[in-house]
């Protein structure tokens, strides 16, 4: 009996609610256009595809691959990179990077001056170029590395 009586009452229910349903379908809901006029308050962000490109790698100028370097600084160079705004550039003591002399993320110009070096070392260095519309997704070219040397003191 009790599954009767609630057969009844959503047939009732159905029959009294389904006009307005249909007519709100017909009509978008019975809201007009508040659809669009939302999604206008909050548009839809655009693909911007250049963030997306990646600079070319750069090319090393000099010290040349194991040169030895008299004093206590060396300057390095490379070839601007077309698209890209600046330079990651990187000096280590090791190949792998961990140990770093230096670091530095916004080189505008295509040379660094490595201060600070100590003789009797061999000093690995490292240059990216970057966009500087894609640091957010830290997208830059890949890293080109090189080494040089400096003699140990007599």
């Amino acid at each position: 009996m009790k599954i009767l009586v609630s057969l009844l009452a959503f047939a009732f229910t159905l029959a009294l609610t389904s006009p307005s349903v249909a007519e709100e379908a017909a009509h978008g809901g019975g809201h007009g256009n508040l659809a669009e006029k939302m999604n206008s308050l909050f548009p839809q962000p655009q693909e911007q595809p250049a963030r997306h490109d990646v600079p070319a790698k750069p090319e090393l100028a000099s010290p040349a691959y194991f040169t030895e370097i008299k004093g206590d600084k060396a300057s390095l160079q490379w070839k601007a990179v077309a698209g890209a705004d600046e330079y990651h550039v990187q000096v280590a003591t090791d190949p792998n990077f961990k140990w770093l002399v230096a670091n530095d993320y916004h080189v505008t110009a295509t040379s660094f001056e490595a201060t600070g070096l100590e003789a009797g070392k061999h000093y690995f260095w490292r240059v990216a170029a970057v966009k500087t519309a894609n640091w957010d997704t830290f997208r830059k070219s890949f890293f080109a590395m090189s080494m040089f040397a400096t003699p140990a003191a007599k």
